[in-house]
């Protein structure tokens, strides 16, 4: 019984100075969708760090780069291209979607515009 009493004790002061620390940031927020299905239930990961919008001029490039992003996806190729270290380069008018993954889950979207 002390043993459990002692365990969440120090457990509590590791997050509180964590916290004081600024180490327990809200740098990364994980939404969790939980579908149920028949077999159980499925989850979905969606981490979120970086969504914005991203206004653009033709010709312009800026770069959307995450240390945590394993690869850049973009919507519309022939509006926004974005390459393997993140820069997106406006090709002509329109909206496309970048959207940045760690692995398999998505980090986060840049709604890109194109004027």
């Amino acid at each position: 019984m002390n043993m459990k009493k002692t365990i969440v004790s120090v457990l509590s002061i590791s997050t509180l100075s964590f916290s004081l620390m600024g180490m327990a940031s809200a740098k990364e927020t994980a939404n969790v969708t939980v579908n149920s299905s028949s077999s159980g239930f499925q989850t979905l990961d969606v981490i979120s760090i970086q969504d914005y919008s991203l206004p653009l001029r033709v010709g312009e490039r800026y770069s959307v780069y995450d240390s945590a992003a394993t690869r850049y996806w973009t919507d519309n190729q022939s509006v926004a291209s974005v390459s393997s270290s993140g820069l997106v380069t406006a090709h002509s008018t329109g909206k496309a979607t970048i959207t940045l993954y760690k692995g398999s889950s998505v980090l986060g979207q840049v709604f890109v515009t194109v004027y």
